[in-house]
C-alpha cells in the first residue's frame, strides 16, 4: 500500500490530505497559528487521528502554501499554484480554468487536461477580495463569516462600492451602516465588486470551459453566485474546495514516489492598479537557467528559483511582489540605459508589460 500525505500551510487556515493508493482516506482544516512549525505538526497530528498511522509511517509528504518551506518532515515543497490545479484535476480533468481565492490574494490559472499549469497570474498587492478581507467585512457588520454568503444571497437592493481596498471598503461599509442599509445589501454589492475585479483576473489567462474555484472564499455562496453572474459559467465545485491545495500537495507526493517531475509554465509576477498594468511574465519552459537576467537587473528585483520539479529559473523576489511599479523602473528605462532582463534572455522567457 501507498501512503502520501500533502499539508497546505496558508496564511488564514491549516489544511492536510491523506491518500491510500490513490485515494483519499482522511483530511482536516484547522486555524493557522503564529508558528508555521507547530501549526505543521498540529495539523499532521489531526490528520493521522484515529488511522492508526503516524509520520514516519507515511512514504512521501509534499508541502505547499505561504508556510510549505517551513514543514519540518516535507520530503518537498510544491506551489500552492500548482497544488490547486492538481487537486482540482482529481475531481474535474475537465477544467481548464481555475480562480483560488485565499487567504492573502487571488490567482487565476490556466490547467491543461493533466491538471498541469499552463499560465497563471496573482494579484497580491492588497487584501482587497481576499478571506482575510471579508472576514474582516464581516466582523464590522456583526455577521459571522460561515453566515455572510447566505446573507447575501438575501439581498435586495445591493449598495455600490467605489473600491475594494481593504481600508476604504471598510469605511464605505460603516458608512452605508450608518445609513440604514441592510447587512445583506452591504455584504452583496461587496461580492460584486470582488468578483468584478476577479472576473479582469481571469481574462488574464483566457477563460475557458470548465471552469472552478478554490479556497476557502469557494464555501460562499454569495460570492459564487456573483462569480458565476460575471464569467458566465456555472464552476464546478469540489465537495471541500479549501482542500484543493492540500489534495494537490498529496497528489504530488504520490507522482515524487514514482519519479515524475513538472514540466514548464508560464508565470505572471504582478498586478494592475489605478496607474496602469505591472507584470512581468517568466516562462519556465524556455527558461535555461542561466541567470544573465539576474546579473543585469540594475534594481536586483530577479533571483533564481527552483520549485515544482523545475528550474532552476528566473522569477521575481518573494518580497518585491507586491511592488513592483515602485522598484522596476519598466523596459524603456532600463533600455536607456543600455541593459535590461528582457533583451539580456537568448530564449525569449522574460516579458514585461510596461
Amino acid at each position: 500500500m501507498t501512503i502520501v500525505a500533502g499539508i497546505d500551510i496558508g496564511s488564514r487556515a491549516a489544511k492536510a490530505v491523506l491518500l491510500k493508493d490513490g485515494q483519499i482516506a482522511s483530511s482536516t482544516i484547522g486555524d493557522t497559528l503564529p508558528d508555521s512549525v507547530m501549526t505543521s505538526t498540529t495539523t499532521m497530528s489531526n490528520l493521522l487521528q484515529g488511522t492508526g498511522l503516524n509520520v514516519d509511517n507515511i512514504d512521501y509528504i509534499v508541502a505547499t502554501g505561504y508556510g510549505r518551506v517551513l514543514v519540518p518532515f516535507a520530503k518537498e515543497n510544491v506551489s500552492e499554484i500548482s497544488c490547486h490545479a492538481r487537486g482540482i484535476n482529481f475531481y474535474f480533468p475537465s477544467v481548464r480554468t481555475v480562480l483560488d481565492m485565499g487567504g492573502q490574494d487571488c490567482k487565476a490559472i490556466s490547467v491543461d487536461g493533466q491538471g498541469r499549469v499552463t499560465k497563471f497570474v496573482m494579484n497580491d498587492k492588497c487584501a482587497g477580495g481576499t478571506g482575510r478581507f471579508l472576514e474582516m467585512i464581516a466582523e464590522v457588520l456583526g455577521v459571522p463569516l460561515a453566515e455572510a454568503g447566505v446573507l447575501a444571497t438575501q439581498a435586495k437592493n445591493p449598495v455600490p462600492f467605489n473600491t475594494i481596498c481593504a481600508v476604504f471598503a471598510k469605511s464605505e461599509a460603516m458608512a452605508y451602516r450608518r445609513k440604514g442599509a441592510d447587512k445583506g445589501d452591504i455584504l452583496a454589492g461587496l461580492n460584486d465588486a470582488i468578483a468584478q475585479r476577479s472576473l479582469g483576473l481571469l481574462k488574464r489567462v483566457s477563460i475557458q470551459k470548465d471552469f472552478s474555484i478554490t479556497g476557502g472564499i469557494a464555501k460562499n455562496k454569495g460570492m459564487v453566485a456573483k462569480l458565476t453572474e460575471k464569467v458566465g459559467l456555472e464552476p464546478l465545485l469540489c465537495p471541500d474546495p479549501q482542500l484543493a491545495g492540500a489534495l494537490g500537495a498529496a497528489l504530488y507526493a504520490g507522482e515524487r514516489l514514482k519519479g515524475v517531475v513538472s514540466g514548464g509554465v508560464e508565470i505572471q509576477y504582478g498586478y494592475s492598479d489605478g496607474t496602469g498594468e505591472y507584470f512581468i511574465t517568466v516562462d519556465t519552459a524556455k527558461c535555461d537557467g542561466c541567470k544573465l537576467c539576474v546579473d543585469v537587473c540594475p534594481e536586483h528585483i530577479l533571483t533564481m528559483a527552483q520549485e515544482d520539479g523545475r528550474g532552476p529559473y528566473a522569477a521575481v523576489k518573494e518580497e518585491l511582489r507586491k511592488k513592483l511599479s515602485y522598484v522596476c523602473p519598466g523596459i524603456k528605462a532600463c533600455s536607456a540605459k543600455g541593459k535590461n532582463c528582457r533583451d539580456a534572455c537568448k530564449k525569449d522567457a522574460i516579458k514585461h508589460s510596461w
